[in-house]
């Protein structure tokens, strides 16, 4: 009797009984008389039931695993901070591919001449100076998913049809010959304009998706928002240096129209893409769908209480309302108005005055070094070494963050950058320099004996590399300049003497290890911007943000043009450096007034400063 009501509480003997029933009852009877050997058979069940359980468990454990990589793989991919990513992703691959594509393809459309190439630069530079504050105030003012299918949409399409523009520009030159050349200058207006309508699409994509939605995706957790803006970044220096390289394999392979095409298709695709992303992240986030607490400007405010105070005048003002670019004005005037009296416009104007610098790889600095005696591959090789080195500022900078505080890693980052770019100040003064102080003095090409006219080192530069080794040289015809440098003397300016290197060595070494302390720095503002700025004032500010950038960035230009020889290369570099040093103690005032202290659990909550 207690073994069978022991065999009927296991389920193992619940199994051996059922089995039982089918043998014979008098073996059955025989079992049961036999309290060992009931007891053995038992134990064996036991043993059997405890291995087929094991080998039961590992294969249930195998599926299990299995299906949760599978759920993890799929769960990530369909995560808010994914689909940014890979929006950002197709955006910044064909930004990239177009900058590096624009530039050959209107030197190609003007040969021997970078008129186009400089009114096609400034173009964008005053489109978004001016259009910074009335595009954020727009994007204060529309509901999130609109501002951003818009931006995109106006971004994508215009540069499709700019590329698609200069490929029959430059595939089909005898279209362009009527009414004596002016159809050529319609047609390069028409690539302006649409490039400018671009710019300003570009404009309101990044006031919309980086400067609002990943914030309101992060919610209140500042060290998310601060890894997103990391791998935003890293995602930015990234195709930097990729993309270059596939379309400019696709041009020297299949040609210049090609990759225009290629260009074109990729604006296409990425276009419906980033489109659905988008729209998926809108409406899986309750967050984003939420109505934008606008602030309300104090002039607003007036007026609503006068209106108040009768409607029929608010009926007539309405009626009788302002022109459209008045409006424009004053709401860019309101925006800007805020933006220097907000608390983050000391660390702000130290980010803009970043942008005022030639110690960074662009065309102008590439140039001077490449006709300071550096090959092409050797200037390739450190453009992507370079690029490393930001990569490696943009991780470091969540976990600096972290330990030390946001205002903190600000200025390790503009204390880092200065620090560096102390080398290139001294290349200025060291062996194989070609500074001459002397250059600004409007004599002193004429007391060296030089009466000749020769191209400016960057025209030489730009022009060299399209040429494919032909000498020009720099003469005026019939009102027309075209240039005639040989390339051999670009490169190597005394041939026959050795050329000393200390010089490029120091301006390399700055600007190479420069890049950390830079995108550092560039990230601690963008987070202060993010952090700081209250909702409804997010995209003003940025749009201000983004004009002071750019103004200062043609400050550059302007004094490049006013600079334009290797010899006075030197000023620049100083230049440069105190633009660089004064960020420095702008963002040193900021963090004197706003210090934060070393990221807690409570601090991470985001709290906006009211104004």
């Amino acid at each position: 009797m207690t073994v069978t009501s022991m065999e009927v509480s296991s389920p193992n003997n619940v199994d051996k009984l059922a089995s039982a029933s089918n043998e014979d009852p008098k073996e059955t009877y025989k079992k049961l008389d036999d309290p060992g050997r009931a007891e053995t058979n038992m134990d064996n069940s036991e043993n059997n039931g405890a291995i087929g359980g094991e080998a039961r468990t590992h294969t249930e454990g195998d599926n299990e695993e299995g299906s949760t990589r599978k759920k993890t793989c799929c769960s990530v991919l369909r995560t808010a901070q994914f689909q940014v990513y890979a929006s950002h992703f197709l955006s910044s691959w064909g930004d990239r591919m177009w900058m590096f594509a624009g530039g050959l393809f209107l030197l190609e459309v003007t040969p021997g001449s970078l008129r186009l190439a400089a009114v096609y630069g400034a173009a964008l530079a005053v489109t978004v100076i001016l259009c910074g504050a009335p595009v954020g105030r727009w994007v204060d003012s529309n509901s999130r998913l609109r501002t951003a299918q818009i931006s995109l949409s106006v971004q994508n399409l215009m540069v499709c049809i700019c590329a698609a523009l200069l490929v029959v520009i430059t595939t089909q030159r005898q279209y362009f010959t009527a009414w004596d050349g002016w159809s050529l200058i319609l047609a390069e207006a028409g690539v302006i304009f649409s490039a400018c309508l671009a710019q300003i699409g570009t404009l309101g994509c990044k006031l919309a998706i980086e400067k609002d939605w990943i914030i309101v995706i992060c919610g209140k957790d500042k060290t998310t928002l601060a890894k997103m803006n990391s791998v935003l970044r890293t995602v930015d220096l990234s195709t930097e240096v990729l993309a270059p390289v596939i379309v400019g394999t696709v041009m020297t392979v299949f040609g210049l129209a090609a990759g225009g095409i290629v260009i074109a298709a990729w604006n296409v695709g990425s276009l419906l893409v980033e489109y659905g992303l988008l729209h998926h992240l809108y409406y899986s986030s309750p967050d984003l769908q939420k109505t934008k607490n606008v602030t309300v400007k104090e002039t607003d405010k007036e007026e609503e209480r006068e209106g108040k105070a009768n409607d029929n005048e608010v009926q007539e003002r309405k009626r009788k309302k302002r022109h459209v670019v008045i409006q424009r004005i004053i709401s860019a005037w309101g925006a800007w108005k805020a933006y220097m009296s907000h608390p983050v416009r000391d660390a702000g104007l130290g980010l803009a005055f970043l942008f005022m610098t030639v110690l960074a790889f662009d065309n102008y600095s590439r140039a001077f070094v490449y006709e300071s005696g550096v090959s092409e591959t050797v200037l390739g090789i450190l453009t992507a070494v370079a690029s490393l080195s930001g990569i490696f500022g943009s991780l470091a900078f969540p976990v600096l963050r972290k330990r030390v505080g946001i205002s903190k890693t600000g200025l390790v980052g503009f204390g880092f950058e200065t620090a560096c770019l102390s080398f290139c100040v001294a290349s200025v003064f060291a062996p194989g320099s070609p500074f001459d102080a002397s250059a600004l003095l409007p004599n002193s090409r004429i007391a060296e004996g030089n009466n000749s006219t020769e191209a400016p080192a960057y025209l030489t530069y730009n022009i060299s590399t399209l040429s494919g080794g032909t000498n020009v040289s720099l003469a005026e015809e019939n009102g027309t300049v075209t240039l005639d440098v040989p390339l051999n003397q670009s490169s190597n300016p005394e041939a026959g003497e050795e050329i000393v290197y200390t010089s490029v060595i120091l301006l390399l070494t700055g600007i190479i290890t420069s890049r950390f302390g830079l995108w550092l720095a560039d990230l601690t503002v963008t987070q202060i911007l993010q952090e700081g700025v209250e909702e409804g004032q997010r995209g003003a500010i940025n749009g201000v943000q983004s004009s002071l950038n750019q103004s200062l960035d043609l400050l550059r230009s302007i004094l490049i043009i006013i600079l334009p020889t290797r010899s006075t290369f030197g000023f620049l570099i100083i230049l440069s450096f105190i633009f660089v040093a004064t960020a420095w103690m702008l963002f040193a005032i900021y963090a004197r007034r706003n210090p934060t202290p070393v990221t807690t659990p409570e601090g991470e909550q985001l709290k906006p400063v009211a104004v």
